[in-house]
């Protein structure tokens, strides 16, 4: 129970930061250039969080097709797999943010995806050569 919690903490600050690192790479160059009002700005800026939030299914096609067999792992282990990658999604998104460099959400949860399933993967390799 206390690992449900946990990741659902976890899942929504990892939301906040996505969402906000995302506006940020949208609005840049806008309120940069100063093309428009910050008001129309941040409507089409809001339009445009909203609709790739709703409509945001390819990033998990990409984590389904090939990142990791979930079949492969018992549950306990996914379990520990999404909780690193949310934390270290949220310490790597966070840090790139506020050294003010872009980053992506999709490629950062991909890799991170990719880098737990590893190391979950080298784990259980490890503790089945220890038990033969």
């Amino acid at each position: 129970l206390l690992m449900l919690i946990a990741i659902i903490v976890l899942a929504v600050a990892d939301i906040i930061v996505g969402v906000s690192n995302d506006a940020i790479n949208f609005l840049n160059s806008a309120i940069g250039s100063k093309a428009i009002s910050l008001r129309t700005i941040m409507i089409v800026a809001s339009l445009g969080i909203f609709i790739g939030a709703v409509f945001s299914s390819g990033m998990m096609e990409v984590a389904r097709k090939g990142i990791f067999v979930p079949a492969q792992f018992e549950f306990g282990e996914i379990m520990l797999i999404f909780m690193a990658v949310m934390i270290t999604d949220i310490l790597l998104l966070d840090f790139f943010n506020t050294l003010g460099m872009p980053t992506s959400t999709t490629v950062s949860i991909v890799f991170n995806l990719l880098g737990a399933a590893v190391v979950m993967s080298l784990i259980k390799i490890s503790h089945s050569e220890t038990e033969t």
